[in-house]
């Protein structure tokens, strides 16, 4: 025998014996892909009314502890910032979020990629000034929650245009 049959020989030993090991292990609870995306369509339905409400804790608990976002900084958007005063949101100020992909990683990271419709009411206009945006949010769960953790908006549209109601 060569030391080169010796030496493939405890090779495939050593792996046999780790593949033995591997599938005796026991196994950890299933991830329900389904549920956690359940859990995403909360935060988000959750986060939207925050939002509508102007509601800042509640915003800060949805959001994670290290929460950046870039946020659009087209025209219409510095009209809205205006339309705000010294007030975080214009008069009426709602946001609506249409997710077009959403991605679970694994049980601790998400992505979800899709358009949002900003809208607030001028003072004395009879119409909602609508300005839509296309986003990328990664989630991260944070004390067994997801939450979003980093955020970049744009006002460009995205590939295909911008959604239409139906």
């Amino acid at each position: 025998m060569t030391n080169r049959t010796i030496i493939r020989g405890a090779m495939l030993a050593s792996g046999l014996g780790l593949a033995a090991a591997c599938t005796t292990a026991p196994a950890g609870p299933a991830f329900d892909g389904e549920a956690e995306a359940a859990e995403i369509d909360q935060l988000r339905a959750d986060f939207m009314a925050a939002m509508a409400a102007q509601d800042f804790a509640a915003l800060g608990a949805l959001s994670h502890p290290d929460f950046q976002q870039t946020v659009p900084g087209g025209p219409a958007h510095l009209e809205m910032l205006a339309a705000a005063g010294n007030a975080p949101f214009p008069p009426g100020y709602q946001l609506d979020i249409t997710p077009k992909e959403l991605v679970i990683i694994n049980e601790d990271w998400a992505y979800e990629y899709g358009t949002t419709v900003q809208s607030y009411l001028p003072e004395g206009a009879s119409e909602r000034v609508e300005i839509p945006n296309t986003y990328l949010l990664i989630l991260k769960k944070h004390k067994g929650q997801w939450t979003p953790y980093r955020e970049v908006a744009s006002a460009l549209p995205p590939p295909g245009g911008w959604p239409t109601a139906d």
